[in-house]
């Protein structure tokens, strides 16, 4: 891992809510350790009315008052932005601007709207941003140091597995590749079936891993497993203690086509770890 490599820009998304208390932690954080500059960004959605009617006259002071709070919980030298509108547009607007590499957002709390509109939000940003989304849902800001990269052998699951290699050291990266049995119920000898493809499936992964990482493969331990992989991925997580899931998805199509169908976005609320959803190459047929 190099400096080059490392994000620049960080943007926080912040809904001035206690459930991206984690998130705000994880992110100062990385920007300290990266050497990054850090942004945090609010959209203030003020625009109930109709768009022929005026604003609201509390819209400046409300625009006022979460800039103030914003401004109080961060240091000087971290960017506030304030912005009425869609928290997605607001946000996406703000990463265009700030030339953003990262974007970092929590989870939503146990109120179902709340659920249903921030979770709307990171959607939209994962499937429009074009940017690596991490999405924090543990608290505490220990160094990452389990990572799981979540694999169908694609091009776009390659972009994650480089984007881990960038960032953390090989030795603490397991590459997870969930694979398909399609005529094991036909068998006659179902247990012998399944360990001859899972053989062939691991060497595949091996040399996948080699295509895209060369010498520095080696120190990955690599994992597979046949079965429906956003619970095969999140039982993994919860039994090894994962600190960060890393999953690829194709990239500015505006279409949720992500790694293994819509996995990527089903580990959002599968996972009990941090999650970091990495935009690859559009197409891309497995390796």
């Amino acid at each position: 891992m190099t400096a080059t490599n490392l994000p620049a820009n960080i943007l926080l998304a912040s809904d001035l809510g206690a459930r991206t208390d984690r998130a705000q932690d994880r992110a100062l954080d990385l920007a300290k350790v990266w050497g990054a500059r850090l942004t945090v960004v609010h959209a203030l959605d003020a625009l109930d009315a109709p768009n022929d009617q005026p604003a609201r006259p509390t819209a400046d002071g409300a625009k006022a008052r979460a800039f103030r709070i914003l401004r109080e919980q961060f240091e000087n030298d971290v960017d506030v932005v304030v912005a009425e509108g869609k928290p997605d547009e607001v946000i996406l607007q703000a990463a265009r601007e700030k030339a953003a590499d990262l974007i970092v957002t929590g989870v939503a709390g146990n109120d179902p709207i709340a659920q249903s509109l921030f979770g709307s939000a990171t959607s939209t940003l994962i499937r429009k941003g074009g940017l690596p989304v991490l999405v924090v849902k543990k608290r505490g800001t220990e160094p990452y140091r389990r990572v799981v990269v979540a694999s169908d052998l694609s091009e776009a699951s390659a972009v994650a597995l480089k984007l881990a290699a960038d960032l953390f050291d090989p030795s603490m990266i397991t590459l997870f590749h969930v694979f398909d049995t399609p005529f094991a119920p036909f068998v006659q000898d179902r247990e012998l079936y399944e360990q001859k493809q899972k053989s062939g499936v691991l060497d595949g992964a091996r040399r996948f891993a080699e295509a895209h990482l060369g010498s520095d493969a080696a120190g990955l331990t690599i994992e597979v497993a046949s079965g429906d992989p956003s619970v095969l991925i999140a039982d993994y997580a919860a039994e090894t203690e994962t600190d960060i899931v890393l999953a690829g998805t194709i990239g500015r199509t505006g279409i949720m086509s992500v790694l293994m169908g819509s996995v990527a976005v089903a580990l959002v609320d599968e996972v009990p770890c941090d999650l970091l959803i990495v935009p690859g190459a559009a197409g891309g047929a497995p390796a």
